[in-house]
């Protein structure tokens, strides 16, 4: 059977037919519904550019191919446009096929609308949580206390009247969206073996950490996340590190990731005039080179204001390295409360740093026990269930079919 899976992120289509993601939906994403499905088609977002390649992995491939949507920014555009995508979406959703939304976002809203009135069946991945990402702070608009109820209202509706839901988080998101229906978890991550690190590799860690600390500084921070949105708090992040610096602390970051508001940023770095302790090394590919930056930092820090499960996290705990996370999301299923924040606050996020800086063993526990964490990530086990939730949705599907 074919698969049609709506998601909200945005793909970029070269001269020569490529498509790009703009994220980590690459082809290697995609595969893992080959697994399974004969054919799967994304209905996604795609804008034409002038390029011919990109340094990247296509999102496109043997199987794979794209329902092409208009590209749209913010509710205005979208409204503009919004009776060309409903039609589209209707048409999409008129054939027999297996649907999955994964939510929250626009294109599954779009798909949604046409399925519920067929009374069809589909499945939800449910990747983040709208309530927090709408949160103030997180979204600079006049509308954004509208959406985030109109958004967390569509979500509860979809899980609830789905076939079959999986959800990133283990609990967190399953309390906030309940559904009614069979129901499992797994993350987007992609975390073989060879990407966990052994014991070898955890002494070094060790080493590196007590060298750190007998320095009494020389501590290298990092953190990872898109700039096109404010949530992953970068803005706190830099403020707390300036606060350590100023506290005597000889520290300095690389941030992985770009986008619209990377400038801000790098405002905040000169504003507090640590422009040559950061280091912005802009959007990295997945795998070999990520690890290499975790490997080369001394402790990962991610304040974000909302997330589902971070799959940066993850990768910086699969690779030993001390974490601080804010007390929001998924982050609350991966750290132990000593090792979270209040999201927002970069004086707190400053007190914890320093603390765990001074604090050798304490690290070294962190590490230690944060490596022994991401072992439940491997992707063989979250595999699994992946392609179990799949199983249902086509059961579903096909005894509606049936009985047609």
């Amino acid at each position: 059977m074919r698969a049609i899976v709506a998601l909200e992120n945005r793909f970029l289509k070269t001269r020569n037919g490529d498509i790009y993601s703009s994220t980590v939906c690459d082809y290697l994403f995609w595969k893992r519904y080959l697994q399974i499905f004969d054919e799967v088609m994304v209905f996604a977002r795609v804008t034409e550019i002038k390029e011919e390649k990109l340094p990247k992995l296509p999102a496109t491939g043997p199987n794979i191919r794209f329902f092409e949507m208009p590209t749209f920014i913010g509710p205005w555009q979208y409204l503009k446009l919004y009776s060309k995508l409903n039609t589209l979406a209707k048409k999409v959703a008129s054939e027999n096929d297996v649907f999955i939304l994964r939510i929250p976002g626009t294109m599954a809203n779009l798909l949604e609308k046409t399925l519920k009135k067929r009374k069809y069946p589909y499945g939800v991945e449910v990747v983040g949580d709208p309530w927090d990402s709408f949160s103030p702070g997180g979204v600079k608009s006049i509308l954004r206390p509208v959406a985030r109820l109109k958004i967390c209202s569509d979500m509860k509706r979809q899980c609830h009247m789905a076939a079959a839901a999986s959800y990133v988080t283990q609990y967190i998101l399953q309390e906030r969206y309940p559904t009614d229906c069979w129901s499992t978890h797994y993350s987007s991550i992609e975390l073989p073996d060879g990407m966990i690190a052994g014991q070898s590799e955890l002494e070094s860690r060790f080493s590196r950490l007590e060298k750190a600390v007998a320095n009494k500084g020389g501590f290298r921070i990092c953190h990872i996340g898109s700039m096109s949105a404010l949530y992953k708090a970068q803005d706190v992040l830099i403020e707390a590190i300036a606060c350590c610096i100023k506290k005597g602390f000889n520290l300095e970051a690389v941030f992985l990731g770009d986008g619209r508001y990377l400038s801000i940023f790098e405002n905040k770095a000169r504003e507090f005039n640590i422009s040559d302790r950061i280091n912005f090394a802009g959007r990295v590919p997945a795998g070999q080179q990520v690890m290499s930056y975790l490997d080369s930092s001394d402790i990962f820090v991610l304040p974000s204001i909302t997330e589902g499960l971070p799959r940066s996290l993850i990768e910086a705990m699969s690779r030993g390295l001390p974490c601080i996370g804010s007390d929001v999301g998924g982050i609350k299923e991966l750290l132990l409360e000593e090792d979270r924040v209040v999201p927002g606050n970069a004086e707190k996020l400053a007190d914890k740093l320093i603390a765990i800086m001074t604090d050798l063993d304490k690290m070294k526990e962190m590490s230690a026990r944060n490596l022994e964490k991401s072992k439940e990530y491997r992707s063989s086990e979250l595999n699994k269930r992946r392609i179990e939730f799949y199983e249902k949705v086509i059961e579903a599907t096909k005894k509606h079919i049936t009985d047609i």
